[in-house]
């Protein structure tokens, strides 16, 4: 499938210490027959603003270049980067630093700068480029208006019900099995289920598939080269890029960087952040003095990076040190928010954070830390950032406030500060991004869309409005997103509760706070989906299984004290549907929840879909089981990595990645130099759409890393006896 690169609107926002502060102005200007010219304000703060300018040339070559404006408001320039700029009376100049003088046709320099401003901040609205006016256009320069800036917004989605989703590729991967290559690829959601596959190696077809997405080449080198195309009404497509071989034979390390000593690589998502079709990865790393939101004690910086799959880094943002490290303080969400193809990374930020462009949010000086290490002052933000290059696009107030401390059910910081996200589709075609904060007490969600370059949000459901007060303390630590009503719109399942799409109630089962739960199709035999989940409170069934659109218990385990593990996935087919289990009650139960066998698996944490079944492998610390009735069977033990977050002992990332529908694991390496991605060798004959492009299915990858991290789960059933998966209702950027 060709893709071709999208252009993208450069946009950003600050955020003030007393308001939040979005501006974005793109003007044109001319080099010596035409130039454009983009000037964003990237952060504001009383007093003070950063920007940004990004020079185009679109006429003849220049080699060695001024570009002068006028401030509106008379702002003066207290600090600049990749230019030398000067001010004096509102009148600005910026001029090349040498190795940047030289502005190839249809090429792009960019310098960035600090200023001050009294009163109000207007941008520029004309520049001059080597003394010529503005005038956008390849042509000679003769009027000193403006053209028209180019349009920022976010592109409509088409008319129908179809969710956007990444345009992606293949995802062709050749991996090591036996003395032969698994090669396995990606049946996109905008094909039929029948689509036929020619399989080349080295230019020569070796096989025609027509079953499965994977081929397993007997025999053949471990170094062996392969595309493969699509044929459709029996003509063959455009041959897909070459297949990205897995190195370490069954496993491809993707090098990383660590930004210090006891640097600990943690959590990671995934993104089409350059719009090409493939993934790259966004990593968290915690420094080794993490703490627990009930610990006390001052935490080193987190650090956020994103990599391509050869290992290099596009950027790194520092959250600064008003950003505690800890599971549950930075939970950050990767997705094309605002449907130009590129997705953006949204995370919580406050003054200090660093974007990946350099540029600080807020105050740079500000420390607010406690003498417990905790942060319990100063101004909160939301920041989306540019996935491509980690500035930041738009800053806003985190909604909701901290307030009163004891409010959140202490007073020393634990409950104040638990932070939840998610990305949900609430109007029926385009994501938008959930935030939210607290669950022991009150609980409050909120939504924002992140369109034509700016943060707006959307509702926000707070259990301390009218109506709302038996809401409070029933969130987990996670969420997970489906469309429970069946209504093309997806609701936030918030632990023993459900909030509609337009943010209203819509369930509450009164069961309280968990550990863990499961959002899917788990019983097929009935419509919709099912929550299944484990409570902490002593008093309450210690698991349950309730219909996700009404919330009503379709059956329960007696209490049994703090039920801190559980899980639900069809992990054995002498069981139709899904198995549940978990730590504080006996046995492995049905969908209808009786027993169906009295030994546990060995493990209850996360689930991956490994060999050539449709049922579901038992992922636990940096291994791979499969269940069995009278014992388990190890399928992988991955050498020489680490898993995650204490005894929750999970990966950084599992999820169909790359190849056909199974799922890659993603596990650092012992010494953090690399994410050592691993894919399955066993061929299978079944075929299902990527499951990249089921909606819930993504958004779960997206929610992943939030907090007590728990494994994805489709729209549909997957397991021993399915029916035959739906297509996915989407269309593509």
């Amino acid at each position: 499938m060709h893709h071709r690169r999208r252009g993208v609107a450069i946009v950003a926002a600050g955020a003030a210490a007393v308001a939040a502060v979005a501006v974005t102005v793109t003007v044109a200007s001319a080099a010596a027959s035409g130039c454009r010219v983009t000037y964003t304000v990237t952060n504001s703060w009383q007093g003070g603003f950063g920007a940004n300018v990004d020079v185009t040339n679109l006429g003849d070559p220049v080699n060695g270049w001024t570009l002068a404006w006028t401030f509106p408001a008379g702002q003066t320039v207290t600090q600049a980067w990749n230019a030398t700029v000067t001010s004096s009376g509102g009148q600005a100049r910026a001029t090349d630093v040498g190795y940047n003088a030289a502005i190839a046709t249809g090429a792009t320099v960019s310098f960035g700068f600090n200023g001050t401003w009294t009163g109000s901040n207007p941008a520029p609205t004309s520049f001059a480029l080597n003394g010529v006016t503005c005038t956008g256009a390849a042509s000679s320069p003769t009027s000193s208006s403006p053209s028209p800036s180019p349009s920022t917004s976010t592109p409509p989605p088409p008319a129908g019900n179809a969710k956007q989703m990444e345009d992606l590729d293949r995802g062709l991967i050749s991996v090591r099995s036996g003395s032969g290559n698994l090669v396995s690829w990606r049946l996109l959601g905008t094909e039929a289920l029948s689509t036929a596959f020619n399989l080349y190696r080295a230019g020569t077809r070796i096989a025609t598939v027509t079953t499965g997405t994977n081929y397993l080449d007997a025999g053949a080198a471990a170094d062996a080269s392969y595309t493969v195309r699509a044929v459709v009404g029996g003509v063959e497509q455009a041959a897909s890029g070459a297949s990205l071989r897995f190195t370490g034979g069954g496993y491809l390390d993707v090098p990383i960087s660590s930004p210090g000593s006891g640097y600990t690589a943690n959590d990671a998502s995934v993104g089409d952040l350059d719009g090409d079709g493939q993934y790259e990865i966004v990593l968290k790393w915690d420094p080794a003095d993490a703490k627990d939101n009930s610990q006390s004690g001052v935490t080193g910086v987190v650090y956020v990076d994103a990599y391509r799959l050869n290992g290099q880094r596009l950027w790194r943002i520092n959250l600064g040190r008003n950003i505690r490290a800890g599971a549950h303080y930075t939970q950050f969400q990767v997705y094309d928010y605002d449907g130009d193809g590129r997705a953006e990374v949204a995370m919580k930020t406050a003054d200090a954070t660093v974007d990946g462009a350099g540029r600080v949010i807020g105050n740079a000086s500000a420390d607010y830390r406690n003498s417990s290490g905790y942060v319990l002052s100063g101004p909160e933000y939301l920041t989306m950032f540019n996935g491509l290059t980690g500035a930041a696009m738009s800053t806003v107030d985190y909604v909701p406030a901290r307030g009163t401390v004891s409010s959140w059910g202490d007073s020393y910081g634990n409950r104040v500060d638990r932070f939840l996200a998610g990305t949900a589709y609430l109007d029926g075609q385009r994501p938008s991004l959930i935030m939210a904060r607290g669950y022991y007490t009150r609980s409050v969600i909120v939504a924002w869309d992140f369109r034509n370059g700016t943060l707006t949000r959307r509702w926000t459901f707070d259990s301390n409005s009218s109506g709302n007060s038996a809401y409070a303390g029933q969130g987990n630590h996670q969420l997970s997103v489906a469309d429970v009503d069946a209504d093309g719109r997806d609701e936030i399942v918030y632990g023993a509760m459900a909030v509609d799409d337009n943010g209203a109630r819509l369930w509450n089962t009164g069961n309280g706070h968990g550990d863990a739960m499961h959002v899917g199709d788990l019983d097929p035999s009935r419509p919709g989906l099912e929550e299944f989940k484990v409570d902490e409170d002593g008093s309450k069934p210690s698991s349950w299984m309730a219909d996700a659109r009404t919330g009503q218990i379709l059956w329960s385990t007696p209490a049994n004290g703090d039920n801190g593990r559980g899980v639900s996935g069809d992990i054995w087919a002498g069981s139709a549907g899904a198995e549940s289990w978990s730590a504080a009650a006996d046995g492995v139960r049905s969908p209808k929840g009786t027993v169906v066998s009295s030994r546990k698996p060995s493990s209850t944490n996360f689930l991956a879909w490994w060999d050539g079944d449709t049922t579901r492998e038992l992922l636990d610390g940096t291994h791979v089981d499969k269940y069995g009735t009278s014992g388990d069977t190890r399928l992988l033990t991955a050498a020489n990595v680490h898993s995650n977050n204490g005894t929750k002992s999970t990966p950084s990332l599992s999820g169909d990645i790359l190849g056909d529908w199974r799922e890659e694991i993603i596990w650092p390496t012992s010494d953090n130099t690399a994410l050592r991605v691993y894919s399955t060798p066993d061929p299978t004959s079944t075929r299902l759409f990527t499951l990249m492009h089921d909606p819930q299915y993504r958004c779960a990858i997206a929610w992943q890393n939030t907090a007590y991290n728990q494994p994805p789960h489709p729209s549909y059933f997957i397991g021993s006896g399915m029916a035959t998966p739906p297509a996915p209702v989407i269309y593509v950027r």
